[in-house]
């Protein structure tokens, strides 16, 4: 025979029960979501990468068809070149991204967190090497003005260089900022509810 407080105590930690699994349930729907959304920005991410490099390539080869490699306008060919380049590079690698991408929604909390937490770390190296490439693209300017040998070439290079730098930072920056209000919304929704039944009652708790 259960004591007094047995039965009013085992309802309580029912309903806490109850209320535990439909908070896990709509853990697990919200984390699908943030998947979603990971998937979908990503994706978007890389076909702005690739739209970009093919501006680059049909600018580029304007440039260089407008141009000559000697003369006046080496510096302009030269330009044209390595954007058209670049361009190239910049959407293989959107074309491989896109192949691979996944696509399964997430279910496990941490697994989606780790997954956001990976492409946001990928954007913030990438950062990195965009302001890397826009200094060494200054460099190059710069000392395309020095009277070195092949001035044009380095000119031409370096200007190219900025503009890839400080076009790809656009785009990855504005990846950044939208992982990390993801990373934020995610912490906050997969928050795991716990039931600790007590002699007395039932204690709910939150833990992160």
């Amino acid at each position: 025979m259960l004591p007094r407080w047995g039965v009013p105590s085992l309802l309580v930690a029912a309903l806490c029960l109850l209320g535990t699994v439909d908070a896990v349930a709509q853990s697990s729907d919200a984390v699908q979501a943030f998947s979603a959304d990971l998937h979908s920005a990503q994706r978007g991410h890389l076909w702005r990468v690739a739209a970009w490099g093919g501006a680059n390539v049909l600018g580029g080869l304007a440039l260089v068809g407008a141009s000559s490699r000697t003369g006046a306008s080496a510096a302009r060919w030269n330009a044209g070149a390595m954007s058209a380049g670049w361009g190239a590079v910049n959407i293989g690698i959107a074309a491989v991204g896109l192949a691979t991408a996944a696509d399964t929604a997430l279910t496990d909390p941490a697994a989606a967190l780790a997954a956001e937490r990976q492409f946001h770390d990928i954007l913030l190296f990438n950062l990195g090497l965009n302001v890397a490439y826009s200094a060494v693209g200054g460099t190059m300017l710069a000392a395309g003005y020095r009277g070195i040998d092949a001035a044009a070439r380095w000119r031409g290079f370096g200007s190219a260089l900025i503009l890839q730098g400080v076009g790809l930072f656009v785009l990855d920056g504005i990846a950044l900022l939208a992982s990390r209000a993801r990373l934020s919304s995610l912490l906050d929704a997969t928050a795991a509810l716990s039931v600790h039944v007590a002699p007395t009652g039932a204690a709910l708790s939150v833990s992160f």
